[in-house]
């Protein structure tokens, strides 16, 4: 963990501008997608063996092969669409594989709140429940991420303890729910 905040953190929002406060800000509240080397510590915290087969479903990350380097130095068998770029000719061929991809992947982990995260899960929950789908406390991530006094052993335990609810299961809903996200809402049509 030390020598990720050392690597990461001192370099963000240097400058002090009102922009880099914002962007802080939002980061310490999860509003903003987990980056590739938050994936590589989250996943690496929840037990993932080096040996996992992942495939990124997103378009160009931002900072390219530098920002994915972690992730694919920790996770060799690392897929991404660049590289499945000659398997369809269009984009709709590559938006229906990384649709069937998640969709039937053992682990769907969701980085962003983005639609296509949401449409995701919500079918993975419609489908019964039967794949996890870990939607990570970015908001945790994000505070333990920043602790200089966190060790590895407490961050592991908190990722572990504050995920084991987070697993694509039923959701108590509210009525602004996303019905994308939890298709199975009491809201439904009742006769």
């Amino acid at each position: 963990m030390a020598e990720y905040r050392k690597k990461e953190w001192p370099r963000r929002y240097k400058n002090g501008s009102h922009l880099g406060q914002l962007a802080l800000q939002k980061r310490k509240e999860g509003r903003c997608p987990l980056e590739p080397a938050e994936v590589v510590v989250l996943l690496w915290a929840m037990g993932y063996p080096k040996e996992t087969q992942i495939y990124v479903a997103s378009g160009q990350v931002y900072g390219g092969h530098n920002r994915m380097a972690p992730l694919r130095n920790m996770f060799p068998n690392l897929v991404t669409k660049e590289e499945l770029a000659g398997f369809g000719k269009h984009v709709t061929s590559l938006a229906a594989l990384d649709f069937l991809v998640c969709l039937k992947s053992d682990v769907f982990v969701m980085t962003h709140g983005g639609n296509f995260a949401k449409l995701i899960i919500g079918a993975r929950r419609y489908m019964g429940h039967r794949k996890k789908s870990i939607k990570p406390d970015k908001g945790l991530m994000s505070k333990s991420f920043g602790d200089p006094y966190m060790g590895w052993a407490n961050f592991v335990e908190d990722v572990v303890v504050t995920h084991q609810t987070r697993t694509g299961l039923p959701e108590e809903t509210f009525s602004n729910y996303d019905l994308w996200e939890n298709p199975l809402t009491p809201c439904i049509i009742q006769f």
